[in-house]
């Protein structure tokens, strides 16, 4: 049997920093899974279980916070 396809929710909220930049909270529901944050002339893609990656665009890193969501914990 196959499972069944379930609508998510995601949603990205943005708080800037003290520095002046943007930080993007990513979330699945009520649960944030990480932050994707400007690192120099790149972005910082952080879990909340301490992984972090390293990203071009803030797309690319919630795309990848996204990809390391549903591996692990989907």
């Amino acid at each position: 049997m196959s499972k069944r396809e379930k609508a998510v929710q995601v949603t990205v909220d943005e708080q800037k920093l003290p520095e002046g930049e943007t930080m993007s909270i990513l979330k699945i529901g009520d649960e944030t899974i990480g932050t994707v944050k400007p690192d120099g002339d790149r972005f910082e893609a952080q879990l909340n279980d301490g992984d972090v990656y390293r990203a071009k665009t803030v797309d690319e890193g919630v795309e990848l916070l996204l990809r390391d969501y549903h591996l692990h914990r989907g």
